[in-house]
């Protein structure tokens, strides 16, 4: 196989894990912030009851990864993978036949279980399946982290009947299982055939000239997992946890608020998710070449900046740019963290680390909802907005401290 065909082939193959992350991030954390304003509505919910099912989401997520860092020691991670699609799936299903707020929560707390297995796992699966070709590897980390973009779209073009009072929310959280399950069907049977630590050398790819007569020396056990030299950028990506999961939850409510209208407020949720799946490619030069924790900090700043803009002006031309930056950028900082995790860790280690800073991740992104909505309850959705920018800033600078971890 020729090396263009081959690597047409692989970005296709990260294509195809980006679906993953359109239903484990697109319709199992962000759909809901389309579905939101009419749950509000239809259930009498104030703005900090409403963050808590994004929150119980976000828990879910930081226990999925506790518990994938557990499993994998028995399990492949691509076994992971696949079960968290399938409770992903299952369980944006059961959203749409309660109105009871304790068993939805559970049901979302369960959603963000299946989502970090599939968040982390799939990135260690990307890494590995690139793992001969750092630059491709860079593009690939990207495509499938922006895959959260498809299902921001998706999710947007989904639900609009569902603002527009034609469908009722429970029925909206139906139609996402029911797109979930076609578009897991793919990645699944294709992370089946990875294997993370122990990656087959491609077909095409030069072997020796012959084979070495020394004895292999046998393989030495990975060294413990530890996070004590990662110190600035495990506080970085808790802080960003916090800092956007406040937009990406109250953005709909916000611009229904500014009586933007259900069509602007689709079409800026939409902006999002086409940027988002945009952002892969515009990146991908970037996380090639820069080092993992600048690209974090630039991200950073991008995300925060698009947050804030809506408030100096709330012209649809400010909205899409806001959409466009946010959306632009938010996903890639994952990106960045698996990128710091491939060229610092062995390949044995990837999965679990991954796991390890994604709960921390979702620590952030419980906190966020929560507070977002004491604070818009009592100062507004302004300075609720306004917060999560700050934070986002502190998140960048935290990043721009972190050194080099010596490579193992």
């Amino acid at each position: 196989m020729h090396s263009n065909s081959l690597r047409s082939e692989s970005l296709h193959a990260a294509v195809i894990f980006a679906t993953a992350i359109a239903v484990v991030n697109g319709f199992g954390r962000f759909a809901y912030a389309l579905l939101l304003p009419v749950m509000r509505e239809d259930l009498a919910w104030d703005y900090a009851l409403s963050g808590w099912l994004n929150t119980a989401n976000s828990v879910g997520y930081g226990v999925g990864a506790l518990l994938g860092m557990a499993l994998l020691s028995r399990y492949r991670p691509a076994a992971l993978f696949v079960a968290g699609l399938a409770i992903t799936v299952c369980t944006l299903l059961l959203c749409g036949v309660t109105r009871d707020l304790w068993t939805m929560m559970l049901w979302r707390f369960v959603t963000g279980v299946g989502s970090a297995w599939v968040f982390a796992c799939g990135g260690a699966l990307i890494a590995a399946k690139y793992s001969f070709d750092a630059s491709k590897s860079a593009a690939a980390i990207a495509i499938y982290y922006a895959g959260g973009g498809l299902g921001i779209v998706l999710s947007g073009g989904l639900l609009y009947p569902v603002l527009e009072h034609v469908w009722s929310w429970s029925v909206g959280w139906l139609v996402l299982g029911l797109a979930g399950l076609a578009l897991s069907l793919w990645p699944a049977k294709l992370a089946l055939g990875i294997q993370v630590g122990a990656a087959a050398r491609p077909a095409d790819a030069p072997s020796p000239a012959q084979p070495s007569t020394q004895t292999p020396a046998a393989p030495s056990k990975p060294a413990p997992l530890s996070l004590a030299a990662y110190k600035p950028i495990t506080a970085a990506y808790f802080l960003f946890g916090v800092g956007y999961i406040v937009y990406m939850t109250f953005v709909i409510a916000w611009l229904r608020e500014m009586r933007m209208g259900n069509a602007a407020a689709t079409g800026g949720f939409l902006f999002i998710g086409v940027a988002a799946m945009a952002s892969g490619y515009v990146w991908r030069g970037v996380m090639a070449r820069w080092w993992p924790t600048r690209t974090f900090a630039a991200t950073c700043l991008c995300t925060a900046v698009g947050s804030v803009l809506p408030l100096l002006s709330n012209s649809l031309p400010m909205l899409l740019v806001s959409a466009a930056l946010v959306g632009g950028s938010f996903f890639m900082t994952p990106g960045a963290i698996m990128a710091l995790i491939r060229a610092t860790m062995p390949a044995a280690q990837w999965a679990k680390a991954m796991n390890l800073f994604t709960c921390i991740f979702a620590v952030g992104q419980g906190v966020g909802p929560v507070a977002a909505g004491w604070i818009a309850d009592t100062a507004g959705l302004n300075a609720a907005m306004l917060a999560g920018a700050l934070v986002l800033l502190v998140s960048g600078g935290l990043a721009l401290l972190q050194k080099r971890p010596a490579q193992t």
